[in-house]
């Protein structure tokens, strides 16, 4: 490093292994948490040597050759570069962010001695450029004035009024400390509908003659159950198995019988027909039962 602390200047070889460096490095920070060690020391300062060795070479060749292929592939390789520069300065910065959040936040509220999980991993300054660490101290600031303002030990460690530990807390006892109560509990309801506590019920007398009134006022519901519908008997039917109808309407089309024979039918008629001809008929509403 130069005396006033900028990276010693780079060959054209050194520049491509920075470049190569930067794309590995922003690779590997896309998939961590935290800061990544850098490949060499003001690792920034190097990318800056690069950057400027790129702008120089695009400027001689559109100078000497005008926008050429080899002008645009060089612009291009320029703009990828820059690309990638912005995309891991914004990994790393959240990185650093997070790190040094936390870093504080674990700090013990009685000092300055850090209390720290044995899998959070402390910064190695010697891997990283300074002005990162630069930006992580702010943070860390920033945080210390954050806890200030919304006292944060306060916080943790509470306001400092002692309460007892066995502090008689008002409230309904349990359930399983009530007892049972020497007064007595009565429920007053209606004399109708009075039952006594305990005991089984018994029916009140009744004499028989009254009883029997009572079924004779009410005929059919001595039970209190609905009497049965009587069952409708179903129309009578020959030995022969015909039924005898009586033809309500005019039938347009002939009835065929059994035998294959046709029977036309008019209202007024009374015929004998096999029953399922019959029931049909009466279903339609063409006829009615007329039994003998």
């Amino acid at each position: 490093m130069d005396e006033d602390g900028a990276a010693p200047r780079l060959n054209r070889n050194q520049l491509q292994s920075i470049e190569k460096s930067l794309f590995e490095l922003s690779r590997k920070q896309k998939s961590q948490t935290i800061p990544v060690d850098l490949p060499v020391p003001a690792f920034w300062g190097s990318v800056g040597q690069l950057l400027h060795h790129l702008e120089v070479e695009l400027a001689e060749t559109i100078r000497d050759e005008g926008m050429t292929a080899k002008a645009q592939l060089k612009s291009r390789r320029l703009g990828i570069i820059r690309t990638c520069v912005s995309d891991l300065t914004r990994l790393r910065l959240n990185a650093f962010t997070q790190h040094a959040v936390l870093s504080n936040l674990l700090k013990s509220p009685q000092g300055d001695a850090v209390n720290v999980a044995a899998n959070f991993e402390t910064m190695d300054w010697e891997r990283h450029d300074p002005s990162e660490r630069a930006y992580y101290s702010g943070v860390g600031h920033l945080v210390e004035k954050y806890k200030h303002e919304v006292s944060w030990n306060a916080l943790l460690r509470g306001s400092g009024i002692e309460i007892p530990e066995s502090a008689n807390i008002t409230g309904h006892a349990p359930l399983t400390e009530f007892i049972k109560q020497d007064e007595k509990i009565s429920y007053e309801t209606p004399d109708a509908v009075r039952t006594p506590p305990s005991g089984n019920w018994e029916d009140p007398e009744i004499d028989e003659e009254d009883r029997i009134r009572q079924i004779d006022a009410f005929p059919g519901r001595a039970t209190g159950a609905a009497p049965p519908a009587p069952l409708e008997e179903p129309p009578a039917e020959d030995e022969s198995g015909l039924r005898r109808i009586r033809i309500l309407k005019d039938l347009s089309d002939p009835i065929i019988t059994e035998d294959g024979s046709e029977i036309v039918l008019t209202a007024g008629d009374v015929e004998s027909c096999a029953a399922p001809i019959a029931d049909t008929l009466i279903a339609a509403g063409f006829a009615e039962p007329a039994p003998l």
